[in-house]
């Protein structure tokens, strides 16, 4: 499931980002790399998304974050 189709409040694990190289390594500073557990607290206007990533909070546009491939994270989902 992409980043973009997550519900407000649900946590899920990354698997991976489909983003040029250069792009990847950003977003993987900002705590979304493959593996992390992520609560998605916001959903914005026009297909935004805000998530909490550790102990920050980081807003991506519609386009990326419907490269982020996530699943559901066992046990964190209400």
């Amino acid at each position: 499931m992409k980043l973009s189709d997550c519900r407000r409040g649900a946590s899920v694990r990354v698997l991976g980002v489909d983003v040029p190289e250069h792009a990847r390594l950003r977003i993987e500073e900002m705590g979304l790399r493959p593996g992390a557990v992520v609560r998605v607290t916001h959903l914005a206007a026009f297909g935004g998304v805000v998530v909490a990533a550790g102990g920050a909070r980081v807003g991506l546009d519609a386009a990326t974050a419907r490269r982020v491939r996530t699943e559901p994270a066992p046990g964190r989902n209400r």
